[in-house]
This record gives C-alpha cells, structure tokens and sequence, in this order.
C-alpha cells in the first residue's frame, strides 16, 4: 500500500513539502541576515592625522591635526580626551589634552578634529620622530583607552662655518714653520660623512704636501671636525696678510655630493733675518788656526737688538765657542764680527760651508734667533808649507851650522 501521497485536491505530497520548507528557512536566513543588533560599547578610531610642514625643518612650529571617529552607529562615546605627548626634540605648546563631550557616528568631521602646535627644537638633527597619542573616553561609568603613533619627519641640510682656531706659533715669521688647526662647524640638522679637505695658500707660502688633503670622516649635525695644515713661508717673503683657502667636500645624508668653500687671513709678521758673508777670499790652509771677518747683514724687515752672533761647530771647522755681541741692526744695516776659526787636518780641498748663529731681540723684547750660512776656501798643505811649518827647526839648524863655522875660525886664528 502506497502513503506517499494525500488523495486529496491542492493538498501538497510529501515531497512538495519538504521544497517549501527549505525554502521557508532560507527566507527566514536571509531576513535575519539584514538585521544589526545594539553594540554594548562606543569605539573611536583614529581615520587620518595631518602635519602642517613634510618634512619639517629645525626650529619649525607644527600644526599636528587629529581626526578621530565614532565607529559604533547606536552608541556615543561621552568625555573624551585626546592627550599628546613627545620627546626631544619635539615638544608641546599649549595644552597637551584637550576635551570634547561626546563624539557620535553621525557627528561632522570637525567634533572630531583636534589641533595641536608642535615645537622642534633648534639644535634638532634629521630623522624621524614620534609622537604619542592617547585617547580616553567613557560609557556608563566604563573607560576605554586607544593608543596611536604619529610620526613626525625633520629634514634639513647641512650648513657649515670654518675658522682658524689655533696656530702654532701664535705668530708666524717668514722662514717660520707653523702649524694652522682649522675647525669646520655644522650648523644644519643633517650630518655628512667621507668628509674631505683640501686647502691651499698664497704664493709664497708652502702647504707641506703631505697634509695639503685631509680626510675627515664624518660630522655630525651641530657638530664639529678640525684638520691641522702645516705652512712654511719663504724666507724672504713680505710681512702682510695672505691668503688660505679650504675646500670641504662631503656626502650629505641623501647620498648627494655637497661643498663648501672658505678663505681666511694669514698674517706673516715682520723680523729681522739676517745673511753672512767672509771677506776673506784667500784659502785657510788645514791644521791651521786663521782670523776670518765674517760680515753679518740684517736682510730682514725689523730691527734687531742685543745680538750674541756665534760660529756653529760644524766640520771641518771649529772655534774655541766665543760669542761676539752687537748691539742692534737696522733693517739693511751690517756689521763686522772677526773669530779666530780652525780647520781639521782632515779637512777636504774646496769651498766648505759653515754657519753662523744669531740670537737677538725684536723691539718688543721678545728673544728671537736665526741663522746664517757661509763660504770658506780650504786647501790641504803642500811639501813647502809644511817644510816652512819647520821653519825654527831650520833657523836652529842654520844657528849650529854658523857656530861651527865660527869656532873652526876660530880656532885657526
């Protein structure tokens, strides 16, 4: 006996029924699916936050705007704060909170909106900082607390001074070696590296070639580096101011290449220098003892006073150490000074040079020296001025030979 179907006119069968079923039940699914159920809490999140200046530079104030919104529909979120805070190099102007009673999904942008000025300090270096965000609010007598970070770019460049900082010595005399410390200073936010100085002086002066480039490696912002040059000018060079140019080249923080240029005063001061010269023209004569004029010049551009002007014991001369003194001389002024100078046996034929040392007073008392090369001829001796070295043993010998003549005469008579 067949029950699948009900004998009766519009009744469904079985099978028909289970079609409207599911059919019920996916209505109901879909009904259901369309309907939002009361949230229990509010929810404020942060949608976007703008800087007033990217990036900022050193010493800018900022505008930092905060956009909050009320992301729940059917709940508020009532007293809430929006609390700012930093780290050096940033810093807070005004409040650092600020309130607003309540902040809803339907409220326009600006009941959400928050403003804060945001100092960066001078001195501050490149890079990225962060600031912090912490906003409270309640609901019920519930807290809720969310925390975000903002991020504040400071951009910049470097920037940098020079100057002579040291010299050794103070005062730099032609003739003088010195030694010139020149300091470069970055001022900007931003540090370079591979540093490099190049530096280059008047004619006149020289820059010792091996210290004309320096490295100097990396400065930071606001901060320092020195390279030390050593000079010589020429002896015979002007006093006056001259010049030194430095040429800094580096690599900034943005892989570029960057330059600075510099010139500073050089000032050479006057001095007396002085040149020597032996009147003397015939050749002192080895293992001999010879008084020799020796003419001392003042070829500087000062006056000199108080020398003590001596021979410096150089082979294959030498002296028995004696100083002879001058008073003073005047710039192009000379004066005689006589030593009784030796010369070693061993002494080589030919011009030898020796030289003479003068220590001396400027007309400021300050105590001074120089020194001064010379010429001398010397020649070995030969066989007759070594037989007229014995010339008293001859003048005996010549005494004998007469005595005995005359006591053979004598003798005779």
């Amino acid at each position: 006996m067949k029950i699948l179907k009900i004998n009766v006119d519009g009744v469904m069968t079985m099978k028909n029924f289970g079609m409207v079923l599911l059919v019920l039940v996916f209505a109901v699914m879909v009904a259901l699916s369309g309907i939002s159920f009361a949230s229990v809490n509010p929810k404020i999140q942060l949608q976007s936050y703008s800087v007033s200046k990217v990036p900022a530079e050193a010493g800018d104030v900022l505008n930092v705007t905060i956009h909050l919104k009320s992301l729940e529909w059917d709940n508020c979120a009532g007293r809430v704060s929006v609390q700012i805070s930093t780290t050096y190099p940033l810093s807070v102007q005004g409040p650092d909170t600020q309130y607003v009673d309540s902040l809803c999904y339907g409220d326009p942008d600006s009941t959400g909106t928050f403003s804060f000025l945001i100092p960066i300090d001078p001195l501050a270096q490149s890079g990225t900082y962060q600031v912090s965000l912490v906003t409270t609010y309640e609901k019920r007598y519930s807290v809720f607390n969310e925390a975000n970070t903002l991020n504040i770019r400071v951009g910049g460049a470097p920037s940098f001074t020079a100057s002579v900082t040291s010299s050794n010595p103070i005062d730099i005399y032609p003739g003088d070696n010195g030694a010139i410390t020149i300091t470069f200073q970055n001022n900007g936010s931003s540090m370079v590296k591979s540093a490099r100085v190049a530096i280059e002086a008047s004619p006149g002066i020289e820059v010792k070639w091996s210290g004309k480039n320096q490295e100097i490696g990396q400065i930071n912002a606001h901060g320092s580096a020195a390279a030390t040059f050593n000079i010589q000018p020429n002896k015979d060079l002007a006093p006056g101011t001259y010049k030194l140019s430095a040429k800094l080249n580096y690599i900034g923080e943005d892989n570029k290449n960057g330059t600075s240029e510099f010139t500073f005063d050089l000032p050479i001061k006057p001095k007396a220098e002085f040149s020597a010269h032996a009147a003397r023209t015939e050749a002192l004569l080895a293992e001999q003892n010879e008084n020799v004029n020796i003419t001392i010049k003042n070829i500087g551009y000062q006056e000199a006073r108080k020398l003590k002007v001596q021979i410096k014991p150089i082979f294959p001369f030498s002296t028995d150490g004696t100083v002879r003194y001058v008073d003073s001389l005047a710039p192009g002024e000379e004066q005689n000074v006589t030593y009784t100078i030796h010369v070693d046996k061993e002494a080589s034929a030919g011009t030898q040079l020796l030289s003479v040392l003068v220590d001396f007073e400027d007309p400021q008392g300050k105590k001074m020296s120089d020194s001064a090369d010379f010429s001398l001829l010397v020649r070995q001796k030969t066989i007759m001025d070594r037989v007229l070295d014995l010339w008293y043993v001859w003048v005996i010998l010549g005494l004998v030979i007469v005595m005995n003549v005359v006591r053979r005469i004598t003798k005779k008579k």
